[in-house]
């Protein structure tokens, strides 16, 4: 097991994890269903790619026997990042990101959820984090999402739910200590 930065590998390595990445996205969506091929890739850059773009130091990979099992991205500056990412919801939160500047996504292929991969890609990533003098770290999710146990056990204690058309999103922050 290893946790390496995209942005550390090589080219070809890259493209050849870009792949894993993407299924797991896929297998991990809500959306399945797309209109076209243009609009699944549209989605994808949407909330995952556009990390490997514009932070790629901080796409983590959990690799085992050098295959993904899972993936962070995070950006350490979450106003920044409004200005590079078209992401639906995290506007209606800007009044956070002082106290929690940093932010993440994170998925585990489903054959290895539920046996500590997300939480070393957390850790990892607080760690990192820490190192920056990064004081804060927010997710976002929503009020009836599965995952708000496994948050809280990592210490994500500050909510902030909001409306957010037809249903309420929730951002969970926590500080960031040595």
């Amino acid at each position: 097991m290893e946790i390496v930065s995209y942005a550390s590998l090589s080219k070809d390595i890259q493209e050849k994890y870009l792949e894993e990445i993407k299924e797991i996205f896929y297998t991990c969506s809500s959306i399945k269903v797309f209109k076209d091929d243009n609009h699944k890739e549209s989605f994808f850059n949407k909330w995952c790619g556009d990390y490997l773009k514009f932070s790629p130091d901080y796409f983590y990979l959990y690799l085992i026997e050098k295959k993904v099992a899972g993936y962070l991205s995070g950006h350490m500056n979450s106003v920044k990042a409004l200005e590079n990412f078209i992401i639906p919801g995290p506007e209606l939160f800007k009044d956070c990101f002082e106290k929690f500047p940093a932010h993440f996504h994170i998925n585990c292929s489903p054959h290895h959820q539920g046996k500590g991969v997300g939480r070393k890609l957390v850790e990892h990533y607080l760690h990192e984090l820490n190192c920056s003098r990064i004081d804060g770290v927010h997710l976002i999710t929503s009020t009836d999402a599965d995952n708000l146990g496994f948050y809280r056990a990592l210490g994500f204690e500050h909510e902030v739910p909001r409306p957010f058309k037809s249903h309420e999103l929730l951002l969970m922050g926590r500080a960031i200590s040595a």
